[in-house]
């Protein structure tokens, strides 16, 4: 304890000293959280896991003389259900920035993976996600338009080529992304949107060398209540479609959506909601499930207390009725399956 105390009290000084020259800095946050989940009558099952966990996130910049910026952020792993005996460190990521542009290095998504937002359905190819290697990313806009492009660096070869590029031209907005996948098939996307009498509208168009996908999806806004719907025209798979409608006012959110897979004609659906109480209480609420035969359904229950000073209270109930499996996230935002008590700080 009062070596953790010393290392402590020597990270602050330090903090405040890089600080206080005006060209770098250090800052730390954290959070905290201990909380227990029982699954009894849960499934058949009965268990009770208690759980904590604890993590810092430090980020460092400097101001160098020539007006670029220099920054590194990581995040620390104190503790998670042990007692701090293996500390571990994640989420790296270097920047160099200046002007309209910058470079960045580490735990980053793919460009092209992260950015395109084409329209709901596609079976086409998704860019792929970036993998546990990290990668480099480069950023500039000009003349309204941002170019991004990153690659996978793994071994110290570059792979993986991803190209985003977006910008508006008059009353709609487009995107083009690119993936070069070495010896695979490239992956195109184009897409554009607009608004046009309140109603948005979006239109893409995705190839993989195999499968293409051409896809429209719309919302309108009909007072408090932003209705939408998409439909993806594949070449060899089978159409996708689905409606949803979104309600919020006040301190009332509920979203509900229908999506039917047109390769297997099952539909799925989802119900969830929220209410800010005013007194520091958040109910959350949501049923989730499928047309599928013998499918099972998801429902949850949860409120969250707000307790100051940056602490809540969470208390949760989650079920998907699958007797099989035990343990899995539930709902959005993700609780534990079955009954859980959560108390977390934030520092």
């Amino acid at each position: 304890m009062k070596s953790t105390l010393l290392t402590t009290t020597a990270l602050v000084a330090f903090a405040g000293a890089a600080a206080a020259d005006g060209h770098s800095s250090i800052g730390f946050s954290g959070e905290a959280a201990l909380g227990v989940t029982s699954t009894t009558g849960v499934n058949d099952t009965e268990t009770t896991d208690l759980y904590w966990d604890a993590s810092i996130d430090v980020s460092m910049s400097a101001e160098l003389d020539n007006g670029i910026t220099a920054s590194a952020d990581f995040g620390i792993n104190v503790v998670d259900s042990n007692l701090g005996e293996a500390v571990s460190t994640s989420d790296y990521v270097l920047s160099i920035s200046g002007g309209n542009s910058s470079l960045s290095f580490g735990d980053i998504e793919n460009v092209a993976e992260d950015n395109f937002g084409g329209a709901d359905g596609s079976t086409a190819t998704g860019f792929t996600e970036a993998g546990d290697e990290p990668v480099l990313a480069g950023s500039t806009t000009f003349g309204g338009f941002t170019a991004q492009v990153s690659f996978n660096a793994d071994n110290d070869d570059l792979s993986n080529m991803q190209l985003h590029v977006a910008g508006d031209l008059g009353a709609a907005s487009v995107e083009l992304g690119y993936e070069d996948r070495g010896t695979a098939d490239a992956i195109v996307g184009v897409a554009a949107s607009g608004t046009f009498a309140n109603a948005t509208v979006t239109g893409s168009y995705v190839t993989d060398g195999t499968e293409t996908s051409t896809g429209i999806e719309l919302s309108y806004p009909v007072g408090a209540v932003t209705v939408g719907g998409y439909y993806s025209m594949n070449d060899v798979a089978e159409d996708n479609m689905g409606v949803s409608a979104d309600y919020e006012a006040g301190a009332i959110s509920v979203s509900a959506s229908y999506d039917m897979d047109g390769g297997t004609d099952v539909g799925s659906y989802a119900i969830e909601g929220s209410y800010d109480m005013g007194n520091g209480l958040t109910v959350n609420a949501g049923v989730l499930g499928s047309d599928a035969t013998g499918a099972n359904t998801t429902t949850y229950l949860a409120g969250t207390y707000d307790l100051g000073g940056d602490a809540s209270l969470l208390m949760s109930y989650a079920t998907d009725g699958d007797a099989a499996a035990l343990g899995e996230d539930l709902g959005d935002p993700e609780y534990n399956e079955g009954l859980t008590v959560e108390v977390s700080f934030a520092f």
